[in-house]
């Protein structure tokens, strides 16, 4: 029996001394939480520890521009418009053909054009090059059509030779130079004396020098009420070189003959030119109103003017 009562004592000795253990800390809490609350503001108290304060650093984390403030936002990119490009509009090239001459043929006129030094009889349905059709030919124009484009072309016609301007016409750079023997270059005429109206005849132009020759450009006349050019020749001295010639209906002809090579002329034949006579009993004529015979390096030959070739249309 004292036993279980010195067990009963004990242990509720044990149960008081953990309720004061308990029971201190909570009343010297409640002593401090009082006596601050009755401090003055800013009261530090004696025994307490100095506490190191460090002030929250809420930028250290952050951009450098955000100190300052966020930046503006790029302006958004301008949207890109492509350009329209200009519509390409066509154009016919510049037109390689001009007026040459007319050619009356009984009733018929022929028009005749040039291209460099071709010349070639034009018609109202012919296609030239494969690129133009013609389409009238008449005293005012050729009307061409640029097949490509369908677009409408012209070649004025005029009744004056179109020239830039002939070497016939323009003074000579060089002054002319004789034959070794002194005498200038000789010209004469080649022909029937008397002829048929209405048949065909050639006249031909030729010319005797020693000099080297390479170009005889010249120009004829004639009248058209009493002759009719049918066609215009080059000479046998001509051979491989090149030769154009125009025909205008008030009866000039122009004619460019440059042969291969210089060359001495002997008797040589410049060009041919063949006629139709249309009246009888008149007197057709042929003059020579200009001429420029050219030697080498282009130096001008001297020679004479020669008379007019004149036959008897019966």
């Amino acid at each position: 029996m004292k036993a279980q009562v010195r067990k009963l004592l004990l242990a509720g000795a044990v149960v008081a001394v953990v309720a004061m253990v308990a029971y201190e800390p909570a009343r010297e809490s409640a002593k401090g939480a009082v006596s601050e609350a009755q401090a003055p503001a800013g009261a530090v108290r004696a025994d307490a520890a100095p506490v190191l304060v460090v002030p929250e650093k809420r930028s250290l984390g952050k951009a450098r521009g955000e100190l300052f403030g966020a930046p503006p936002a790029p302006p958004p990119p301008k949207p890109v418009v492509a350009a329209t490009p200009a519509p390409v509009v066509a154009v016919a090239p510049p037109l390689p053909y001009r007026f040459a001459g007319r050619v009356r043929k009984g009733t018929e006129e022929e028009f005749l054009v040039s291209k460099g030094e071709l010349i070639i009889p034009v018609r109202p349905g012919d296609v030239l090059d494969g690129t133009y059709r013609v389409v009238a030919a008449k005293a005012d124009g050729i009307d061409l059509v640029y097949l490509p484009l369908n677009t409408p072309e012209r070649v004025a016609v005029s009744s004056a030779l179109d020239v830039n301007p002939p070497p016939a016409i323009a003074a000579p750079a060089l002054p002319p130079v004789a034959a070794s023997d002194g005498r200038p270059a000789q010209l004469r005429w080649d022909g029937p004396k008397q002829v048929r109206a209405g048949a065909a005849f050639d006249v031909a132009l030729r010319v005797s020098t020693a000099q080297p020759l390479r170009a005889a450009p010249l120009q004829l006349r004639y009248a058209p009420a009493v002759l009719e050019a049918v066609a215009v020749k080059a000479g046998a001295f001509v051979g491989e070189g090149s030769f154009a010639f125009r025909v205008s209906p008030d009866g000039a002809i122009f004619v460019g003959a440059t042969a291969a090579a210089p060359a001495p002329g002997a008797d040589a034949e410049l060009v041919v030119v063949t006629f139709r006579p249309l009246k009888a009993g008149t007197t057709a004529e042929v003059s020579m109103s200009a001429l420029s015979l050219q030697g080498a390096a282009g130096r001008a030959i001297a020679h004479e003017q020669p008379a007019s070739f004149r036959t008897a249309v019966q």
